[in-house]
This record gives structure tokens, sequence and C-alpha cells, in this order.
């Protein structure tokens, strides 16, 4: 993700006025940052219950150092500074005085968030900013937007959550039926998806949540978003219309994402994962596995959503 640069377009008319609200991220998709902080490392194994973000440069600095901007009405002060430096020309030290005619600045704001850490609902590990209260004002929107970029820099992602720790998302419509379920398979088949369900990749990893995918899709600003029953334990529906593009998305690890043309798709079609590649608005199946090949693979199917 890039720099928030307008916070409240992921906020307004997404979290309700009054609700309480976190920025966090999932501990899956760690930044080199955020591996070599022995705080967010001992965060991350339980041996802290929060820590405060900071850094030597940019919005980690600005966290506990403060953001300076420059004072309005804009005007420049004079300093002196002192120039040291060695010479290879001359081969001596070099010392002289020099005026500096430079913006004055002022803090606009040094929040010194701290990180926290919970589980969501899916079983997914995410590190998060303590709680906001939505508003819809500039205040809301600074704190919150500095949380998010903090995430970025730390997660290489944010999402909001709401206070039961499930990402805020624009749901438009809501079903009254399972989306896109598992089909009807055989007593062995199914043994194998409880079995798969538990158990992903081979390698021993509990099936859990993971919000990366469901912040990317956030992202692109869908034009529609219908929830099923099951809620975020099963798949929803992400409409573009700019791209043309419908995707089935479910929050867990183990499954996968399904890609369809929108304007071929049925919306009241009664498809499963066993009939939905056969559907003649099927696009892509993208698996569930490496986070970076699905980024890559996912994105090339947006041309025109910003």
């Amino acid at each position: 993700m890039n720099r928030v640069l307008n916070p409240s377009k992921y906020l307004k008319e997404i979290v309700p006025i009054g609700a309480t609200f976190y920025i966090g991220f999932g501990i899956k998709n760690l930044t080199d940052i955020a591996k070599k902080d022995s705080d967010i490392t001992d965060l991350v194994a339980q041996r802290k219950s929060s820590v405060i973000v900071t850094g030597k440069k940019g919005v980690l600095k600005e966290n506990t150092k403060g953001k300076l901007v420059r004072k309005q009405p804009e005007r420049k002060e004079d300093i002196w500074k002192h120039i040291h430096y060695y010479s290879k020309r001359f081969e001596k030290d070099i010392d002289y005085d020099r005026e500096f005619h430079i913006w004055e600045r002022e803090v606009l704001h040094k929040y010194n968030l701290a990180l926290e850490i919970a589980v969501t609902p899916q079983g997914e590990t995410i590190l998060h900013f303590p709680a906001f209260k939505m508003a819809d004002d500039d205040a809301t929107y600074m704190k919150a937007g500095a949380a998010m970029n903090l995430a970025i820099a730390l997660g290489s992602y944010f999402l909001p959550y709401n206070h039961k720790f499930e990402p805020f998302i624009p749901v438009t419509k809501l079903e009254s039926r399972r989306i896109l379920p598992p089909g009807n398979f055989t007593v062995y088949e199914k043994l194998e998806i409880i079995k798969k369900d538990l158990i992903t990749n081979g390698d021993g990893i509990l099936s859990e949540g993971n919000s990366y995918r469901f912040a990317l899709l956030n992202e692109k600003k869908p034009s529609d978003v219908t929830m099923g029953v099951g809620g975020f334990n099963e798949y929803l529906m992400f409409e573009y219309f700019p791209d043309d593009l419908m995707v089935l998305e479910n929050l867990k690890t183990g499954n996968a994402t399904f890609l369809f043309t929108l304007s071929h798709f049925n919306k009241k079609a009664d498809l499963n994962k066993q009939t939905a590649m056969t559907d003649p608005s099927f696009l892509k199946r993208i698996i569930h596995h490496n986070l970076e090949d699905w980024s890559r693979q996912f994105g090339s199917y947006f041309k025109n959503s910003k």
C-alpha cells in the first residue's frame, strides 16, 4: 500500500459516527522494519502488552518527535549554524559559521501511538493502535491517518476493525444464503476439506484469518459488497463496476479467490466451489498460498479501479 494522504475516504460512510474502531494489521505481513524492532518482537511474542512506536525517520519518528509543518502565515527566520568537516583536498579540518534562512516550523501533531495485540474472531493475530471514536472531523482523520501510515510502515497494509476486531468493509447488501458454499462432496471429500481447514499448505499452520487480502479489496473501493449467511466466516461478493469485475473472497486462509466478469455474472445462480469454475462468467481462481503471488495475479485484473 502507498502512503495514505486522505484518511477520510477509508472511514467516512464506512465506520458509523460514534462507533469504536481500531487501525491495525496482521502479524503475517510484518515489514523488515518491524521484524528488526525488538519491542515489536516482544509484543508479538506476548512478552509485552503494549509498545510505543518510534524510529529514526519518517512516520515512525513523527509519532514520538512530532510532525513539523510550516507556521501559518509562512515566514522565514535566520539562524546560524557551525559547520565542521575534514577536507581531503587541504588535508585539514574546516570550521566556520554560516547563516541560513529557513521556514519557521511548528509541531502539527505528536501522538505517541502505542501498538497492542489482539486475536480476531477468525483466529488472526493482529497488532492495532488504541481505540478511536469515529467523528467526521479533521482531528479524527488526522490521528487515524497517522495510525494508517504507521501500519503500512510496519505491516505493509492497514485495515479498520470494529470493536470485535472484524474488518470494517462497506457492506451494501445482505443475502439470506451462503455465498459460494463447498458443494456436494462425498464423505471422504468432506473429511479432507475439514482436514485442510485445520491445517493449510501442509506445514502445520492452523487455518486462520488473513486480513491483507481484504485490505487490498477495500483499497480498490468496491462499488458494492454483499455479505451472506455466516458473515466474515464465509465468502463475500465484491463488485467493481469500472473493471467489470466480481470477486468472491473469504477472509480465512486455506480457501481461494474467485474472479468473474461482473456483466455476465448471475448473482442469483446457486454456485458453489465445485460449479464456480464452469460458470460462463468465470475468469480466475487464485489460491490462498503465497501472498506476493496472490497480490500480483489479483492486481492484474484491475485497470480502472483506484
